[in-house]
């Protein structure tokens, strides 16, 4: 085949121009596909996301596309999932093309220690690995776990929450900071102390 570019892609594939769309070809000159595509997006996974006509998907090193579905937007898979928005609303998909949740959230934020941050109607809660939410509130603001507790405020006051999706303390704080080695800086009435994991 002649092509008009030829560019290294990484240590498997190199990235080949023709008529204004680009494949991959590998080490024997085989296509990755027999589609041709606007952009490619680094493997990451053992998964790269394509671009066509301002639509994203999927391609796996066997070249085969993982979705009937294109999307607005992808991101790389991290930690077993990928964020996919479509029409302004964003979702979890996996490596089999699952979505994570029947709903689909304002904004997603990536997996850390098995949950992530999910945003819906300007409030906060995880979702976990299931696709289920761990809390029955919805918060203003929210942080990543540490030790097994996440910083959440509402009204302008602080608490935190477990794997569990329970607030560890019945007292709201003025202000907290992270877990570090099973305690967390808590202040209340201007005076700072420090409480465990199980909010003592």
């Amino acid at each position: 085949d002649i092509f008009e570019e030829i560019y290294d892609f990484d240590d498997d594939y190199d990235m080949v121009h023709l008529n204004d769309k680009v494949n991959l070809i590998n080490r024997n000159n085989k296509l990755l596909s027999d589609t041709w595509f606007d952009e490619f997006k680094d493997f990451f996974d053992g998964y790269a996301g394509v671009n066509l006509g301002d639509k994203w998907n999927f391609i796996n090193t066997d070249g085969k596309i993982i979705s009937d579905t294109w999307y607005d937007r992808v991101y790389d898979f991290y930690d077993g999932y990928a964020k996919v928005k479509l029409n302004n609303k964003w979702n979890f998909i996996n490596r089999n093309n699952k979505l994570l949740s029947d709903t689909w959230y304002d904004t997603v934020y990536d997996f850390s220690n098995g949950y992530a941050i999910v945003l819906l109607r300007h409030k906060y809660n995880f979702i976990d690995k299931n696709g289920k939410l761990i809390s029955n509130m919805w918060f203003d603001d929210m942080d990543i776990f540490y030790y097994g507790c996440a910083k959440v405020r509402l009204n302008n006051k602080w608490n935190f929450v477990d794997t569990n999706g329970k607030l560890i303390s019945d007292t709201w704080f003025k202000y907290v900071a992270h877990f570090d080695e099973g305690y967390a800086r808590v202040q209340l009435d201007n005076k700072w102390n420090l409480i465990d994991t199980h909010g003592k």
